[in-house]
């Protein structure tokens, strides 16, 4: 037993004794060999104060290093020129780090540096990608201002009176992933300045970090590209973003390797404008891949403004303010795989003075506008035409209408939607108030062959379940005016006080659900007569079956000459005391019953041609339609084949068309 130990002892005293030998010799070649070392190894002139080297713990320290590049000129190299206060490095793979050049630490601590780096040339394409040759676990550094350039002398990042602290830092070289992770971090800079890729740079005027908080002013993602030469060099990119804001913060940011998360994240007077090219962008289908997971607890931004160019640097689209809040937003592995690959519990936005240009024919404005998850109320709705209408009838190819509309206020409230394999969006109400909406066709342009669906199938082909409980339209005005090169003047039909409901609009897309549409309309007839319209359709009826039925009463003849002159080449005297049919249809033909009471009413036929009175056939008609119809109403059959190019409504017509000629004009004309 003596001799083992004793043994023992002599080997542990050996291993110590040899240790101690190494140590010494280290530090005695690190007094008087590594200057050497470093004047004939390196790339680097550096010289300092004072050295101290620990081989047991790898701990090294150093005061007022001076360090500078000995070939500046030489691109190959990272180049270095500056001060650093004081070094102070712990764990380190001393071994390897002058056998390999490899850094392998567990800390780095600058003071007070003062450096200007110029990165070396990267490695062309064809080179295989090397093992990044350093891992510091923790980094401290004080005072420090750093300048870092690019081969071309462009700013890759500077910051001034730097202060810096990172634990466990672990670096990432997978594309689909966060480049690092860390478990905590304090940062303090001014005049922060970062190219971030080929395209942007970001700049503030100072960062720092406070109780969790990290608090950035006068932020800046700026382009380093005009839009040309951006449009040119990065075909592949649909936008260009600029993006400003007085003050960003975010609370308890966590970064991992696949998982980004913070409770809170406020933007302050941001500024957003986003211009796109023209061209579309087709982007090769890549398999998706797990990414990375993104948890906001809340996102406020605050005084915000947007402004979407176009190539051209017009205005597509532009918010003048606005505020907005999301919560609980997430984006992982498991919502990628739905159609809108994120969810959040709740979401408002509240902005005003809204533009977007809808195309070649329209702008669409807001006054202003509050949405959240669960209602929308628009305000001062406005759908305004680019063009007068003879420069729309002279742009389009075909028959078309040209719509000019206006709301004061649009409010959709009880929404409920998912969006997860396909949209599902159920309304229990969608009010608009005080419309104003004209609508103009002119027959100039040649007919448009294109089969115009009833109102059943239009719903019935939206792709995704939707139900509407109740859509209003509340004290409104339609107008339709048609013109062609025969009229008598443009036909023009309106409605004011108009009152539409429709009840369980749906698209018929709900297994077991109510599918049948009723709408009732309350107006004035040409401003001046009541009228009740009633409508029935089920969107699950393939053959589009509907009914409709209604009045008008009291009714001045003179006023329906806009509506009948242009197109039944007759004017009217009188009053038409009632007017009411029910007709039911298809997608071929439509039938019914028209009654018609008249006082003193008198009948004129006008020519096509000359656009005059026919004096003699309209004293026969006259002689034939009764002056009053008492108490006996005027009754026809009616009986039309749909033009399946027209409109719904066109078809509608035609039915009440139909009516007024059997019941007013007895002989052909």
């Amino acid at each position: 037993m003596k001799k083992t130990l004793k043994v023992t002892g002599i080997v542990l005293g050996s291993i110590l004794l040899l240790i101690l030998i190494l140590n010494v010799g280290f530090r005695l070649w690190l007094k008087y060999q590594l200057p050497d070392y470093i004047k004939n190894k390196t790339p680097y002139a550096i010289t300092y104060k004072a050295l101290n080297v620990e081989i047991l713990s790898g701990s090294i320290s150093a005061d007022g290093i001076l360090i500078k590049s000995k070939n500046p000129d030489d691109k190959k190299v990272l180049a270095i020129d500056g001060f650093v206060g004081g070094l102070n490095v712990s764990r380190l793979g001393i071994i390897d780090f002058i056998k390999n050049k490899k850094i392998n630490t567990n800390s780095i601590r600058l003071t007070n540096p003062k450096l200007k780096i110029r990165l070396a040339q990267s490695k062309t394409k064809d080179s295989v990608k090397e093992p990044m040759p350093f891992l510091i676990r923790n980094i401290d550094i004080t005072k420090g201002n750093i300048d870092v350039i690019n081969t071309d002398d462009s700013r890759a990042f500077s910051a001034k009176n730097l202060d810096l602290e990172i634990k466990n830092l672990s670096l990432n070289d997978n594309p689909n992933e966060l480049p690092f992770a860390l478990d905590s971090y304090k940062i303090t800079a001014n005049d922060f300045f970062a190219k971030i890729s080929d395209v942007y740079t970001i700049n503030s005027s100072d960062i720092k970090t406070n109780n969790g908080q990290l608090e950035i002013n006068d932020f800046e993602l700026k382009s380093i590209l005009d839009f040309k030469d951006w449009e040119k060099s990065f075909t592949k990119q649909k936008s260009l973003f600029n993006i400003k804001s007085k003050k960003i913060s975010f609370n308890d940011l966590v970064f991992d390797k696949t998982k980004l998360n913070l409770k809170n994240a406020q933007f302050i007077d941001p500024e957003f404008v986003i211009q796109n090219r023209n061209e579309k962008i087709i982007k090769p289908k890549i398999p998706k891949k797990n990414g990375i997971d993104l948890n906001f607890a809340n996102i406020d931004i605050k005084n915000g403004t947007l402004s979407m160019l176009k190539s051209n640097g017009e205005k597509s689209l532009s918010l003048a303010k606005f505020d907005a809040n999301v919560k609980d937003f997430l984006m992982n592995e498991e919502t990628s795989k739905n159609k809108l690959p994120f969810k959040f519990k709740d979401y408002k936005i509240v902005g005003n003075t809204f533009f977007y240009d809808s195309g070649k024919y329209y702008n669409l404005s807001l006054s202003s506008f509050n949405m959240s998850s669960q209602s929308i109320d628009l305000m001062n709705f406005k759908m305004i035409p680019k063009m007068s209408r003879a420069e729309f009838v002279r742009t389009i190819p075909m028959e078309d209408d040209q719509f000019n509309i206006s709301a004061n206020r649009i409010l959709l409230s009880g929404i409920d939607w998912t969006f997860e394999k396909e949209l599902d969006l159920h309304l229990k109400s969608a009010k608009l108030h005080n419309v104003d909406a004209n609508i103009f066709r002119s027959k100039i342009p040649k007919d448009n062959p294109k089969e115009k669906l009833l109102y059943s199938k239009v719903l019935r082909n939206i792709k995704f379940p939707l139900i509407v409980d109740n859509l209003n339209l509340l004290n409104s005005k339609l107008v339709y005016e048609e013109d062609k090169p025969d009229n008598n003047g443009p036909g023009k039909v309106f409605f004011t006080n108009f009152n539409l409901n429709v009840k369980n609009l749906n698209s018929n897309k709900k297994k077991g659900a109510n599918t049948k549409v009723p709408i009732v309309i309350n107006c004035k007839f040409m401003g001046v007569s009541p009228m009740k319209v009633n409508w029935n359709f089920d969107t699950s009826d393939l053959r589009d079956n509907f009914t409709i039925g209604g009045y008008i009463n009291d009714l001045p003849a003179n006023d329906i000459n806009p509506f009948i002159k242009p197109y039944m080449n007759i004017t009217a005297t009188g009053t038409i005391t009632s007017l009411n049919y029910n007709f039911k249809g298809n997608n071929d033909i439509m039938n019914g019953k028209f009654r018609i009471t008249h006082k003193d009413l008198k009948v004129s036929l006008i020519n096509k041609e000359t656009k005059e009175k026919k004096k003699f056939l309209s004293a026969v008609v006259n002689l034939v339609v009764k002056k009053d119809s008492q108490k006996f109403p005027e009754s026809a059959d009616i009986d039309v084949t749909r033009n399946k190019e027209r409109s719904f409504f066109n078809f509608y017509w035609k039915g009440i068309e139909d009516g007024l000629k059997k019941t007013l004009l007895v002989i052909k004309i």
